[in-house]
């Protein structure tokens, strides 16, 4: 599958890492020095480029606030079946922008951070994930979320917004 992370940070880098093996990634960053401690992808600073790639899955990595912007910034240069994905909280207003995207979408939250988590043992790790959305996307990452050995559990947006 060719996935593009948006963002070059901590968890950006850290599901290039993962994915890098079994997929074609890339990832696009405005600020290329970001960029140099990740490896086995490509490295994008236009939107030219992401074109040029056709991304199945996008996987938007950048801080919370930016998160809706860093999608409407790239959404015009993506294939109609794209998938587009966030691993933030869901009190963005992600589910309205979602809804409204035309594009199928998947939202998950690991429940962990690379700099606090150990990356090696993240069995007492938790990631959720939204039963909205598009279904091959959220099998992707409960067979992604399980392969690294988390604690899966699946809510809806409002579940997730309560709990």
């Amino acid at each position: 599958m060719k996935i593009l992370v948006l963002g070059a940070g901590k968890m950006g880098s850290f599901f290039l890492d993962v994915l890098s093996f079994d997929h074609e990634t890339a990832v696009y960053e405005k600020d290329p020095k970001r960029m140099r401690f990740t490896y086995n992808c490509q490295r994008f600073t236009t939107l030219d480029e992401i074109k040029e790639f056709q991304p199945q899955l996008i996987i938007n990595a950048v801080t919370l606030k930016y998160t809706i912007s860093a999608f409407k910034e790239v959404m015009p240069v993506l294939p109609d079946d794209c998938i587009i994905s966030d691993i933030s909280s869901v009190k963005t207003n992600l589910k309205e922008f979602y809804e409204q995207s035309g594009h199928p979408y998947v939202s998950t939250h690991p429940m962990f951070g690379p700099t606090f988590a150990n990356l090696g043992q993240l069995s007492e790790e938790n990631a959720i994930i939204i039963t909205e959305g598009d279904y091959m996307g959220r099998i992707f990452f409960k067979d992604l979320y399980a392969r690294l050995g988390l604690n899966i559990y699946e809510y809806t947006f409002e579940e997730h917004d309560k709990t």
